[in-house]
């Protein structure tokens, strides 16, 4: 879509219609899963709202050039600084010191936060200030997987916009056009959940395949009783820690088709390839286990984002696990 990766055309058709109508709000939240196109669909918005031409975007224009390229003046990207976990309240301040200054060669200057759920809450009062007098040329654009992270008053002075899980049928679309050859590209579809930055992950990362494997072997040793092996669990997160996220979501997925096999739900599945080990897990298993499970896996994922240990949280999560068998 205008040379762009943006799988929600009709939200990005009404951000340009309003850029065209002269209706565009100063502030926005795009709530989203990363790499579900909030980020590809700034971008394209932003790419409009600088654009010289009578119908924006024109995409040849020089301003339209510098927005695809990323090099557009009156367009910024907002993240963490290098090595911190945080947007922090300095950055911010840098922000607003900008956001003050006109224009350099458009009638709009956009600000792109990646992601906003990543500003503690220093920085979000620093930004409140801001979006409580905003200069009438900025517009702020918020990506935020969760838009309550947010202050109420941030979030009452912004535009959400949510955007869902893309269709399987545009998905799988998408991907045709970047993996043509894949034999993967069905189960990237099911997997990925309509999240198109997870399923270019599985076809392009060699390193998946493995990881989905020896995973669903340590989701064998979560599940038993013996509690020695809650060790060995503690270990391979930490030897995976930048991986830790993608763990907790193969073994979400492997508990999900042991729910579903025992409920006689076997087409559901989406490690079908797998099917014979799962249903073997399933016929030791009650139901009861496999959704006791699920829980304390969802706990240690909302613990990690909150930056518990990584090894404190896996021997709580094995332990919990193990004690309830």
């Amino acid at each position: 879509m205008y040379g762009y990766d943006v799988l929600h055309e009709s939200i990005a058709e009404n951000l340009i219609n309003s850029v065209r109508g002269k209706t565009a709000a100063h502030a926005y939240i795009f709530e989203g899963e990363r790499g579900i196109g909030t980020l590809e669909a700034a971008q394209l918005f932003a790419a409009a709202l600088v654009c010289r031409s009578d119908n924006p975007p024109c995409t040849h224009c020089a301003a339209c050039g510098m927005a695809k390229a990323g090099t557009h003046p009156d367009i910024s990207y907002i993240k963490p600084p290098e090595g911190k976990k945080n947007i922090t309240v300095d950055v911010i301040r840098s922000v607003a010191k900008d956001a003050y200054t006109k224009p350099y060669e458009s009638e709009k200057k956009v600000y792109i936060i990646t992601y906003g759920d990543e500003m503690n809450e220093q920085a979000q009062n620093a930004f409140l200030k801001i979006l409580e007098e905003p200069p009438e040329y900025a517009v702020f654009v918020i990506l935020a997987e969760n838009h309550e992270t947010l202050l109420m008053t941030i979030r009452s002075r912004c535009t959400l916009i949510h955007f869902p899980p893309a269709k399987a049928d545009i998905l799988k679309k998408a991907l045709l056009r970047k993996y043509p050859q894949s034999d993967r590209l069905e189960f990237a579809v099911r997997f990925s959940g309509g999240v198109l930055g997870r399923a270019e992950k599985i076809l392009a990362d060699e390193s998946f395949e493995p990881l989905r494997r020896v995973s669903f072997e340590k989701l064998t040793q979560l599940l038993s009783p013996n509690l020695a092996e809650a060790y060995d669990i503690t270990d391979f997160l930490e030897e995976n820690k930048d991986s830790a996220d993608e763990i907790f979501e193969f073994w979400l997925s492997f508990l999900r088709d042991i729910m579903l096999i025992q409920n006689d739900a076997k087409e559901l599945v989406l490690n079908s390839d797998m099917f014979d080990k799962l249903s073997g897990v399933a016929l030791r298993l009650d139901c009861t286990a496999v959704t006791g499970a699920m829980e304390h896996v969802i706990l240690a994922q909302k613990m990690r984002k909150r930056y518990v240990s990584l090894h404190s949280l896996g021997l709580r999560l094995a332990f919990n696990i193990k004690k309830s068998r």
